[in-house]
Formats: structure tokens, sequence, C-alpha cells
């Protein structure tokens, strides 16, 4: 492929992140404020005309639904599409991904140093790949291997049904209905699974305990009731931790089945800063499936260890659309 220049953008609800590349090589990078470094489309049009050479190619990865090339960022104000981003910027082309479609895209040929082997091959195989990530909610994405190459397919998968998996997890189920009904199915014990895989949702899952075992009070933050679980100095917090990584682990297995994946990154902030949760546990719930328990212990699993892979993702989908062009 001829060394096209190019430029790819990881836009959250907190930061914008640019990089330009020509080719292989990275020639600039920057990093803004979302909220209050100015509009988005301005940033990248200020951002593209500093570089010595036009981009062939804009790829933006967002947090937000994307429709029509066109996002409207889910944490902030604001709106961008393709079309603006190629007058703006003189780009032949220019795609808005969603950040999940971006991850799943980060997954395409990670750098093995970035990998922390759970299960299965040491190295990723090819074919259909899942990635999940529990953040502020929960991110679910894959990159679907066809004959004609890869796919990214965003999903909602933290709108599906989670419920109790044992009979002591019905009162917990149900405190949490009581404490947060909203996210529940109905007048059922089925909530979304965001309510429980989240940093969002976890104080409301601890709250939930502790209302199991006679105590009312408030909940710690998602990072103390990590690092008190992972120190095991609240047995509210260990409780908790321990159904969230139960629960992730069978929600994790269960997708990769639905999306026919042989490979399961977790992926983003939470995972990279808490890798002891993905321990034989965690590897075995993935595991437990049934009679499909022997094709989910075959899965390749991994931790991707990497702060950028929104951009790597957007990088990765730029150059495969640069190779389609040859």
């Amino acid at each position: 492929m001829p060394d096209y220049s190019y430029i790819v953008a990881d836009i959250g609800g907190t930061n914008v992140r640019l990089a330009a590349y020509h080719g292989d090589h990275k020639t600039d990078q920057a990093q803004y404020s979302t909220k209050s470094d100015g509009a988005l489309l301005n940033l990248i049009k200020e951002f593209a005309s500093a570089q010595t050479t036009r981009p062939e190619i804009i790829v933006v990865a967002a947090a937000g639904p994307v429709a029509d090339n066109r996002v409207t960022l889910t944490n902030a104000q604001q709106t961008l599409c393709g079309a603006d981003l190629r007058t703006a910027t003189g780009a032949a082309e220019a795609y808005i991904i969603n950040d999940f479609a971006a991850a799943a895209w980060a997954t395409h040929a990670p750098a093995p140093n970035d990998l922390i082997h759970l299960q299965g091959p040491a190295t990723p195989p090819d074919g259909t790949r899942l990635v999940i990530g529990p953040g502020t909610g929960l991110g679910v994405g894959a990159l679907a291997f066809t004959a004609d190459g890869y796919t990214s397919i965003p999903g909602e998968g933290g709108h599906i049904g989670i419920g109790p998996r044992y009979a002591s997890e019905v009162a917990i189920f149900d405190a949490l209905r009581t404490l947060w009904p909203e996210v529940f199915f109905k007048d059922t014990l089925v909530a979304e699974a965001e309510a429980l895989l989240s940093g969002t949702g976890l104080p409301y899952l601890y709250q939930a305990v502790a209302i199991t075992h006679g105590s009312i009070g408030t909940a710690p933050d998602a990072p103390t009731l990590m690092a008190t679980a992972r120190d095991d100095t609240d047995p509210f917090a260990t409780q908790t931790i321990a159904l969230f990584k139960s629960h992730l682990a069978q929600a994790s297995g269960d997708f990769a089945l639905t999306f026919g994946a042989g490979a399961v990154f977790l992926v983003g902030g939470v995972a990279m800063k808490n890798p002891w949760l993905f321990d034989s546990d965690f590897v075995n719930d993935v595991r437990a499936g049934g009679r499909f328990s022997d094709k989910r212990g075959q899965l390749g699993l991994y931790l991707l260890n990497s702060g950028n892979f929104g951009l790597d993702g957007a990088r990765a989908f730029a150059r495969q659309r640069l190779a389609q062009r040859n």
C-alpha cells in the first residue's frame, strides 16, 4: 500500500485525541478537552491544517450512536458528520465509527506487548473477535470475519438482561430493583447488564449487597470498591466485585457464542487498571456454558492492555479503507 497521509481521532466524553500518520510513521499528535477546547470540527480542521500534507482519509472513533456517517456524542452536546469533515479538511474520505467499533478494529493486529493472555492460543486466532469493556457503561462490539475481510459490528450489549445465577443472589437483585427500578425488565429480577457491569452500576450493587446484610449506608465509588475488594478490606466490596466478575465472565462467554467469535478481548481503563480481576475464577466462569462449555474453553481470551485502543482501531479502519483503494 502506498504511504498515504491520514488522520485518526478518538473522541470521548472527556478528551479528544488526534494523531496524524504518513504510512506507518506518526507525524503529529494532540489532545484537547471535549467540552472546553472548542467545537470538534474546528479542532480537527486546525489539526489537519497544521500538517505538511493533506490527509487522504480521516477516521473518527466517537462515543455515541453513529448513523449515516454522523454522530451525536453521548456525554457531550456536540455532533459531527463525515461530509463536514471532508469539506473542512480537504480529505478525500472521512468516516465516523462508534467507539466500540473502533475497539473491535483495535483487535485486528494488536501489538504482542499489549496483550495479556488468559486462555486459549497465545496468539489470537484469525476469525471473528469480540470486545467487551466495562466502563461508565458496558461496551460490546465485534470484528466480524467474512469472505471479503473484516467488518466491525458495534452493539448495545450493555442492555441485554442479566438475572440471578444462584439462589443466594435473588435477595441482592430484589434489593437492587428497589434502589434502581428503571433498569429492570418489567416486574422481573432481570436487569440491564450495565446496571451491574459498569462503574455507574457498581455503587448501586454495593448498596444492594449491604441491604441483604442488614446494613444501609453510603456506597464508595467504583475505584474505591475495586481497591478494597482487591485488598479484601471491606466484605461488602469483596462480595460486590465477586458478583461483577462472575457476571462479566458469563456475559463474555455468552456474547462470544452469539457472535461466533473465536477470541474475546477485555478492553478499557477498568480492565487495564484491575488485571487481578481476570484470574482463574473469571476464566472458569467464562467456560461455564452447559453443553457449550468445551467450546467456551477453547476461546482465545485476552486483556488488551492499551490505553490507545480507540486511536489504534481508527487507524486500523483507515488503513483498510486505503488498502481497498488499490
